[in-house]
């Protein structure tokens, strides 16, 4: 079991200054046939959400080992800081949750699994971020250290404060990330760590829509993408489907999973938060089922959006799991964390002709 390149035994402060953890790059890729994304030539429609990108150093770590399509963690118009350590602990899960287990406690545990494809997590670090002078900064330096065939994103969240709109402030951040050099920007309506309004604006057809119409306008042909979570009313998904597909390019799901998580000696897995966000593979079953609920709502609605699936991706399998659903793109965010070479792995499987290894093994024959 490899270590993660996010060192959960460490603050997220710490992490910032001195992470990833990762140890070279991957093997280098030829340059095969690019696909399209958000009218993008891309090398891979494969990437990380946002969550483990915490600035251009671990975006530049991370493009290095494949991940064409990297989201550079939330970011707010103000600085806010972290929830106070821990942030994240393992989840004693080995099979997939469901609705069914919503309302029941969960229970961490102290050691990783064996594997890759069986790390579960939760997590709450409540949408940190530093002043937008910073960020900014930086996300041009991340933008600037891409590769060919690769593109920003850039997350933003609004944050509630007395006598502002949220929708407004969701826009001033969206403008901010474009100005930094973002090619696309994503606004998060769906962190499960937060306690004020723009954690859950995803459940709510009519506040998601003011605020995407919002952004929208604001960063005019900039293509913009919703972040929701998990839906498990069809009908609620159906309606906030509906009241945004006129506004948005794409829309990527799901979040974690705001679910309870004890400690095994009793109270809270994460001190001081009842709840906590899960993620990793117990939640893919569910962000598949939400997965293919959405691309069926976008074909039937004829809608003119993109669909990313989001959760529970750990291995090269369940990459073309979420591609065989019709999804056009597919994020991992803990599986990446604990296996950087995931997307180089997916690569290699898909193009096989233009690996470095098979070439060479060609030239030998000849």
């Amino acid at each position: 079991m490899m270590t993660p390149a996010y060192d959960i035994t460490r603050s997220y402060e710490e992490n910032y200054q001195s992470g990833p953890q990762i140890g070279g790059a991957a093997p280098p890729r030829a340059r095969g046939q690019r696909e399209r994304f958000l009218g993008f030539e891309v090398n891979t429609r494969v990437g990380i959400p946002a969550g483990p990108l915490l600035n251009a150093r671990w975006i530049a770590a991370y493009t290095a080992m494949g991940f064409d399509l990297p989201v550079y963690k939330t970011v707010r118009t103000r600085a806010q800081p972290s929830h106070p350590p821990p942030n994240c602990v393992f989840l004693d899960r080995d099979l997939p949750l469901s609705e069914a287990d919503f309302d029941k406690p969960l229970r961490s545990r102290r050691d990783a699994p064996d594997a890759v494809d069986a790390v579960s997590i939760t997590n709450s670090f409540g949408m940190p971020s530093r002043d937008p002078a910073v960020w900014q900064a930086d996300v041009a330096v991340a933008k600037a250290g891409l590769a060919d065939g690769q593109v920003l994103i850039v997350s933003v969240v609004g944050t509630p404060q007395e006598g502002a709109s949220l929708a407004d402030d969701y826009a001033r951040a969206a403008r901010m990330a474009v100005e930094a050099g973002a090619d696309i920007v994503e606004i998060n309506l769906s962190c499960p760590n937060v306690v004020s309004g723009e954690g859950s604006l995803f459940t709510d057809p009519a506040c998601s829509a003011l605020v995407s119409k919002t952004v929208q306008r604001a960063i005019g042909a900039t293509p913009l993408i919703i972040k929701i979570g998990y839906i498990a009313d069809p009908a609620r998904l159906a309606a906030v489907v509906a009241a945004n597909a006129p506004h948005i390019a794409a829309l990527s799901a799901i979040n974690t999973l705001s679910l309870e998580v004890m400690h095994p000696d009793g109270g809270p897995a994460l001190p001081g938060r009842a709840r906590s966000g899960v993620c990793g593979a117990a939640i893919r079953a569910c962000a598949m089922a939400q997965a293919a609920r959405t691309v069926d709502l976008a074909r039937r609605g004829k809608y003119d959006f993109a669909v990313i699936g989001v959760g529970g991706v750990m291995t090269p399998d369940h990459i073309q799991d979420y591609f065989n659903l019709g999804v056009d793109a597919v994020m991992s965010a803990t599986g990446a964390m604990w296996d950087p070479l995931l997307a180089y792995k997916y690569w290699a499987r898909t193009h096989p002709s233009d690996r470095p290894d098979h070439r060479s093994a060609d030239s030998r024959s000849g």
